[in-house]
């Protein structure tokens, strides 16, 4: 079916020496191209394409007739291979030549077209081939971008990769870290091996049907560390697939530990909090000790050691009250941190798992399109040697009949004598 809105994004270039040929297809594919390059032979072809490389542009599809003077379609093929082994090429030919026709699909031609050129039938080949390869670009890019979120978020989430059966294949350090395992003691172990008791079979039973039908799965998960304390994750498991994107091959953990439950820095604010109401206390004290002094100033003779200790007092408060905003500050600053760290990992979690879910859709739509075309090309190879045996036995014909004639003319000869 075609899609005049991504017609209207390609540029093609377009090579035939015949001119009215040209005349008339080059009207027309002007009007539903983006832009249209028009070459007279291949030796113009390949000069043009040479240049337009060179200003950094690129071309979607070249359309090219096969035989041509100075530079033939096969040998422009050749030479536009060199650089690019997957710019769409479509040849325009005639049914006698099969041998060329051989040979373009070694060279990876993507398609070929039979004179008189029906312009819907062009059209529509021109759009399938460029559609191919613009999914595939943009798979390529996705897969990148998903490569490059799941680099960061390595630094901060723990994440882990088993095979179908549950077991290891990968962790990051953050994950050894958390577990308190090493990387060797962990590779070819169930992932079960961090569950914990208190987590619910049933829920678990939920997870591998939903990544095992191929969707993402998100949940809190309570898990168990080698020393027996318990950590709490925010989880989000996705599965993998092959090249093709037709069979998952492993499952991708990505996991944040929850603010609330992230015992060591729940234990540094314990901590944090009672140091700060030790030192609210001994500000209290300090302060009424201070009073006392100054009621006691007036009952002394000795005033200065009064003063001096009075100094001294006071100096030990403002130490102590530095101390107290010192705390009170790192708290806070701990606080805003964990609240952004979390905030922002969520978003990339998100983001790589709807990418992942639109690289499958597109890789099982590109999966299927590629068989069907590869199904067509064994229909029109099948064709085209079919052509060839007739091609064989017309010769073969040809040759007896040679053989008869030549044999006539010996017997009229021999009569003749």
């Amino acid at each position: 079916m075609l899609n005049h809105e991504f017609l209207k994004t390609l540029t093609v270039l377009y090579v035939e020496d015949d001119v009215e040929v040209r005349s008339a297809l080059e009207a027309t594919l002007s009007k539903v191209l983006k832009e249209l390059y028009v070459a007279k032979d291949g030796q113009e072809a390949l000069e043009l394409y040479n240049a337009i490389c060179a200003e950094g542009k690129a071309l979607d599809a070249i359309i090219s007739d096969i035989h041509m003077p100075n530079l033939d379609g096969i040998k422009l093929l050749e030479e536009i291979r060199k650089n690019e082994e997957e710019l769409p090429f479509i040849f325009t030919t005639a049914y006698s030549e099969i041998d060329f026709l051989l040979h373009a699909i070694k060279l990876n031609a993507t398609d070929y077209i039979l004179k008189p050129i029906d312009i819907t039938v062009l059209v529509e080949k021109l759009n399938e081939a460029c559609y191919i390869k613009y999914q595939k670009n943009m798979i390529f890019r996705q897969k990148i971008e998903l490569e490059r979120y799941l680099k960061a978020i390595d630094k901060v989430a723990i994440i882990s990769k088993t095979d179908l059966k549950g077991d290891i294949t990968f962790v990051n350090q953050i994950f050894c870290d958390i577990a308190q395992y090493s990387k060797e003691e962990l590779m070819g172990q169930p992932h079960s091996i961090v569950r914990h008791p208190d987590m619910p079979t049933e829920a678990f039973k939920v997870l591998w049907e939903t990544i095992q039908s191929g969707h993402s799965w998100q949940g809190k998960v309570k898990n168990k560390a080698k020393d027996g304390s318990a950590y709490y994750v925010n989880a989000t498991i996705i599965p993998l697939y092959d090249e093709r994107g037709k069979d998952i091959v492993e499952y991708m953990g990505i996991r944040f530990l929850t603010t609330d439950d992230e015992l060591e820095k729940r234990e540094f604010k314990k901590r944090v909090l009672q140091n700060i109401q030790e030192n609210k206390k001994k500000r209290i004290e300090d302060a009424q000790h201070i009073k006392l002094l100054e009621r006691k100033l007036d009952s002394y003779e000795n005033v200065e050691l009064i003063e001096s200790a009075l100094h001294k007092e006071r100096k030990k408060t403002s130490q102590l009250n530095f101390q107290l905003k010192t705390y009170e500050d790192e708290i806070k600053g701990i606080r805003i941190k964990n609240e952004s760290l979390i905030g922002t990992a969520n978003d990339k979690v998100r983001k790589a798992g709807r990418i992942a879910v639109e690289l499958k859709g597109l890789n099982d739509k590109l999966s299927t399109e590629t068989e069907e075309l590869k199904d067509e090309l064994e229909t029109k190879t099948k064709v085209l040697k079919a052509l060839q045996l007739r091609v064989e036995d017309q010769s073969k014909v040809i040759k007896d009949l040679r053989e008869v004639i030549e044999h006539r003319e010996d017997q009229l000869e021999s009569m003749k004598h």
